[in-house]
């Protein structure tokens, strides 16, 4: 049962996280109602329930029919398994991660004012939590070495942001669950690439027009934070990062 409530808890969350993300930087308030982003419909109550409501219309709107974008059901479904997954000391930074991922997918950029409030949440927690020299020095060691590849690379392998989020990482994980964390983005992120190199050659089958090649561009910050995820799910040392 506590899993259930937490679960629901998230998917609310996440719905909210999914408006934020949406009209941040936009000049639309977060006051407003929800609304079809195709008619402009306006939501009611039972359009509003997460996940349930674009379970039971289908992924549709309900007045004009077109369809509502997945991503919608997607991080509502994606918060409510970290809010059942991560520690609740965590959950408030994991929430502006969400948020970061779903704008640097849209934009290819990370908002300076999220991620420096989950650097600043980190910071707190990790002085709440206590730990070794180590576990404070944790963030900034791995924000050095991503900011190094952003330096070297003038910015073509990842951006300045993608080194800032993972000073917030590592702050919050500490030196091996980071660095895990870390390292499993790379890999994670590779593959997909891989993936999409490889798919994006098969129009007829995958619907895509623009090849894809190694210099696209691809957001990096989703694959940091599903690293930071299962880093913390599975307390992950791939470096065999000495525990002090």
């Amino acid at each position: 049962m506590t899993v259930v409530i937490l679960f629901v808890f998230g998917a609310i969350v996440g719905s909210f996280l999914n408006v934020w993300a949406l009209r941040l930087n936009s000049g639309i308030s977060l006051g407003g109602r929800s609304h079809c982003p195709s008619c402009g419909h306006k939501l009611g109550a039972l359009e509003l329930v997460p996940v349930l409501s674009y379970l039971l219309l289908r992924g549709r709107c309900r007045s004009c029919r077109p369809r509502i974008p997945l991503q919608y059901f997607l991080v509502e479904v994606v918060t409510g398994l970290v809010f059942v997954s991560v520690p609740a000391i965590f959950l408030p930074v994991f929430a502006l991660f969400i948020v970061i991922a779903i704008y640097d997918l849209r934009h290819k950029i990370i908002p300076d004012s999220i991620v420096y409030s989950a650097i600043a949440l980190s910071v707190i927690i990790r002085i709440y939590i206590g730990g070794t020299l180590w576990d404070f020095l944790a963030g900034p060691v791995l924000f050095a070495f991503l900011a190094a590849i952003w330096f070297f690379s003038r910015g073509r392998a990842i951006g300045f942001g993608d080194a800032k989020l993972s000073l917030a990482i590592g702050l919050l994980l500490r030196v091996a669950r980071g660095s895990s964390a870390i390292v499993l983005s790379f890999w994670i992120g590779a593959a997909f690439g891989v993936l999409l190199i490889i798919f994006s050659h098969f129009p007829t089958l995958f619907g895509r027009h623009k090849k894809i090649t190694i210099k696209t561009e691809i957001p990096f910050a989703p694959f940091l934070i599903l690293g930071a995820w299962l880093g913390a799910i599975f307390q992950l040392n791939l470096l065999h990062v000495p525990l002090f």
